[in-house]
């Protein structure tokens, strides 16, 4: 077994994974997954006024156990550990297209990775750490109208570049780092109406090959979700959450990977301070997953800063 990687361990069942540990190389794919859930909350659907804004989010996501496609635990003793630090920089236009303001964004994710599995699958026994860039993500076009002072909505389509420290015989090089392209359409909505925000941002996600593993992994779609309520003194609070599933096979050097698909949901609570709705804002989220096929699992938090220049 000359090509090795943690994403096809992460998303492979167990009857899958014993085929393919003598039939082909091991590749992670599960859709490609490029997509952190959960990262975006409330009023996501809200694109803000013209400007320049600087986000940044910090990761701590814990995986545990990996499942198999009836939900039950791999044999192996999994355990990751990621912290990632994503800035990210917006530009809203004042310029109008089909009614919406125009804008751009660009992401620069950075981690570390501790990845450890202990099995009495060989390719599931690996000790890895690794700190590095993830990949590069992006879109020259993100619209957003302001249809009533409570509905708004956002269309983007965010391109995910395969600029990071990948390496296919490190897995924790893997966690942000996926060696393909990932295109995916975005449609965000919010609702905010007397300190209500109900918000909602939906993707799907094309993926292209991985040439080092010659993985070709399924289109996924996904939402991230959020309901709350703000008071006057600039908190605000509620429930988030999201779901992801994958909607097309993998294949792996063009062959079919069946009963294979992941999904996962997650559920938690959010809480976001902006004081007097000015130029800085914080959100804390936690969350817990559900669910889980085909996929490795596990609690994560999230704190994410935004500051309008």
């Amino acid at each position: 077994m000359k090509q090795f990687s943690l994403r096809r361990l992460l998303f492979l069942p167990c009857i899958a994974l014993a085929v393919f540990l003598f039939s082909a190389p091991l590749t992670w794919a599960g859709g490609g997954q490029h997509y952190p859930n959960g990262v975006e909350d409330f009023a996501v659907g809200a694109l803000p006024p013209p400007g320049v804004y600087l986000v940044n989010y910090l990761l701590l996501v814990q995986k545990n156990s990996i499942k198999d496609n009836s939900g039950n635990s791999v044999p192996a003793d999994f355990k990751a550990d990621v912290v990632a630090e994503v800035p990210r920089l917006i530009y809203v236009s004042p310029f109008k297209l089909l009614g919406a303001n125009w804008g751009a964004h660009v992401f620069l994710p950075f981690y570390h990775a501790d990845v450890k599995s202990s099995s009495d699958i060989p390719p599931l026994n690996f000790d890895s750490r690794d700190t590095g860039m993830g990949d590069l993500i992006f879109s020259p076009l993100i619209l957003g109208w302001h249809f009533t002072p409570s509905l708004h909505a956002v269309f983007a389509l965010d391109t995910w570049a395969p600029t990071g420290d990948y390496d296919k015989n490190r897995p924790a090089t893997q966690i942000l780092s996926r060696n393909h392209w990932t295109f995916e359409p975005v449609v965000a909505v919010s609702y905010l109406k007397e300190g209500f925000d109900v918000s909602a941002k939906l993707m799907y996600d094309f993926n292209t090959r991985n040439s080092d593993t010659g993985t070709d992994p399924g289109q996924e779609f996904h939402i991230d979700w959020a309901a709350g309520y703000g008071l006057s003194n600039g908190l605000s609070g509620g429930v988030v959450g999201y779901n992801y599933w994958q909607t097309t096979d993998d294949k792996v050097n063009g062959v079919r990977v069946e009963d294979a698909n992941s999904r996962v949901g997650g559920i938690g609570f959010g809480i976001k301070y902006w004081p007097k709705q000015g130029p800085f804002s914080m959100t804390f989220k936690q969350y817990w997953e559900y669910g889980a096929r085909n996929i490795a699992t596990g609690p994560q938090t999230q704190f994410k800063i935004s500051y309008a220049f």
